[in-house]
C-alpha cells in the first residue's frame, strides 16, 4: 500500500509538471489584427483554459468581458472590434481574477493605455508570472514533500497541504491588495 505522502508528491509533481505546458502568451504573439467578441473569447479560452480549474463554468463571456467594458477595466472596443491592448488587458485580468478582486486588478493595470505602455506592463507581467511558477515548480519538483515538511507544512495530515496553499493564496492576496491600496489608506470601494 502506497503511503499518503507517495500520492501527495504524485499529485504535486503532476500539477508542477502542468505548469511546464502552460505559459502565458507574449506581447508578439498576441494577434496584430483586431478581433470581433467571439474571436477574443475563442483566443482566451485557448491561452488560459489550463489554468482554469473549474470547467464547468466559464471564466471568459461576452457579458463579462462587456461588464469590464462598462467598469472602465478595459477601454471600449473601436467598432466592435478588440485590439492587443484589450487581449492584453483580458489576459492578466483573467489570470488574476480568481484570487483578486477586479478594483484590487484595475489598480494593477496601468492608467496610461498606450500601446507603449500597456505592452511595457504586459511584458513585465508575463516575466513575473514565468518567474512565479518557475519558482513554484522547482520548490515541488525538487524540494517537493521533504522541503514543505521542513518548512513545517505536514503533508502526512491529508489536507495539510492543500490548507497551507490557501493560507499563502489567502496572504498573498492579502499583500497584494495592501501593496496597491491608495497610500493615504483610502481605499477605493470594491465593485464586484
Amino acid at each position: 500500500m502506497r503511503s499518503d505522502q507517495d500520492t501527495i508528491m504524485e499529485r504535486m509533481t503532476r500539477w508542477a509538471e502542468g505548469l511546464e505546458q502552460f505559459d502565458l502568451p507574449d506581447w508578439d504573439s498576441l494577434p496584430q489584427l483586431d478581433l470581433y467578441m467571439d474571436q477574443v473569447i475563442l483566443l482566451l479560452t485557448r491561452y488560459l483554459t489550463p489554468i482554469d480549474r473549474d470547467a464547468e463554468e466559464k471564466f471568459v463571456t461576452a457579458s463579462i468581458i462587456n461588464n469590464y467594458v462598462r467598469m472602465r477595466v478595459i477601454p471600449p472596443p473601436v467598432k466592435k472590434r478588440y485590439s492587443r491592448i484589450h487581449l492584453a488587458y483580458l489576459v492578466v485580468i483573467c489570470t488574476l481574477k480568481q484570487s483578486l478582486s477586479i478594483s484590487c486588478i484595475q489598480r494593477l493595470l496601468p492608467e496610461d493605455r498606450s500601446e507603449e505602455a500597456v505592452r511595457q506592463f504586459y511584458d513585465g507581467f508575463v516575466r513575473q508570472y514565468r518567474r512565479s511558477t518557475a519558482f513554484l515548480r522547482r520548490l515541488l519538483l525538487t524540494g517537493g514533500v521533504p522541503a514543505l515538511t521542513e518548512a513545517g507544512l505536514p503533508p502526512e495530515e491529508g489536507n495539510a497541504l492543500a490548507a497551507a496553499a490557501a493560507i499563502f493564496s489567502t496572504l498573498s492576496k492579502s499583500l497584494t491588495e495592501f501593496l496597491l491600496q491608495d497610500p493615504q489608506g483610502a481605499e477605493e470601494d470594491d465593485e464586484d
